[in-house]
């Protein structure tokens, strides 16, 4: 692969698994395998003699290692504000290269607790316990990363062009909608001209509300929350959360593509795509179905 082909594919987004229960359970999957392949193939150098603790307790040591930091960590990450848009291949893997060398320096530093040798703090141990749990990390993720990343990009590039002749049906209507916003603020209350309205983006205590006029673009910042926001709208039928941050009008969507984390959606006269996260796309497949039952 040459170097712009690696640097386009390092630069695509790739889905965030990790939160919630996929991150319970990816962390339970690496302790278990963990400690199955190290109980049943011992594939490192083992000295009996050296042990100050049972070969089975010595494999739960390092089997509870990665599983609680790689929990630890993703707990962490997860809390970066909007960081399923900004997930790429890359992050993806610099992320998970440094897992594994903190689960190489951690396996160093529980050396005293589990062997008896006088030789444990040395720099060629230190090279070992890190070699060994890069060795048994990078295959599996130069495997599966690419991988996992055709599988969902084809997937998605394929569901996405049977979606994308439902536009021509979304014609906006002659008449002028407008619905009445409440807000947490008297003076931020205001009146929604629904047919001019693009998307709904969440930024932190307020939300930016996208109209469109005559192919230019107006943006409203109000104290409002999404939830309370998507409640007063829930009975616009073309109007959908496609995103935690994002409320979106269906009738302005212009192109849908496919990648690795799901679709992504272009408006008319509006230069950002907005996303459909993994959670909400059979919602939004659905959604886009009821909309046009001939598709």
């Amino acid at each position: 692969m040459s170097s712009t082909k690696l640097a386009h594919f390092l630069s695509q987004p790739y889905p965030f698994y990790y939160r919630g229960k996929t991150l319970a359970v990816i962390s339970f999957l690496i302790f278990a395998v963990t400690f199955l392949f190290n109980y049943l193939f011992q594939p490192f150098q083992v000295t009996l003699s050296e042990h100050r603790m049972g070969y089975e307790w010595i494999c739960v040591v390092h089997a509870l290692i990665p599983s609680l930091l790689f929990l630890f960590l993703f707990s962490l990450i997860q809390r970066i504000n909007s960081i399923d848009e900004k997930w790429q291949v890359k992050e993806e893997v610099l992320v998970i290269l440094g897992y594994l060398i903190l689960v190489g320096i951690f396996n160093f530093l529980v050396r005293d607790l589990i062997y008896n040798n006088p030789d444990n703090w040395s720099v060629h141990h230190f090279w070992v316990e890190l070699k060994n749990t890069l060795l048994a990390g990078i295959l599996f993720m130069f495997i599966f990363i690419p991988f996992n990343f055709k599988r969902l990009h084809d997937r998605y590039q394929e569901k996405s062009v049977r979606l994308i002749p439902l536009h021509p049906l979304f014609k906006s209507s002659e008449n002028e909608n407008t619905i009445p916003i409440i807000t947490q603020l008297k003076v931020d209350d205001f009146e929604l001209e629904i047919n001019h309205f693009l998307f709904a983006k969440s930024e932190k205590n307020y939300v930016e509300i996208y109209l469109e006029r005559e192919n230019k673009i107006q943006k409203l910042v109000k104290r409002i929350t999404m939830s309370e926001l998507e409640n007063q709208l829930k009975a616009v039928y073309f109007v959908a959360k496609t995103h935690r941050s994002y409320l979106l009008n269906l009738k302005k969507i212009e192109n849908i593509s496919g990648n690795a984390q799901g679709y992504q959606l272009k408006l008319k006269n509006f230069e950002s795509v907005i996303p459909v996260s993994r959670n909400k796309i059979s919602f939004f497949e659905e959604k886009m179905k009821v909309l046009n039952p001939h598709s």
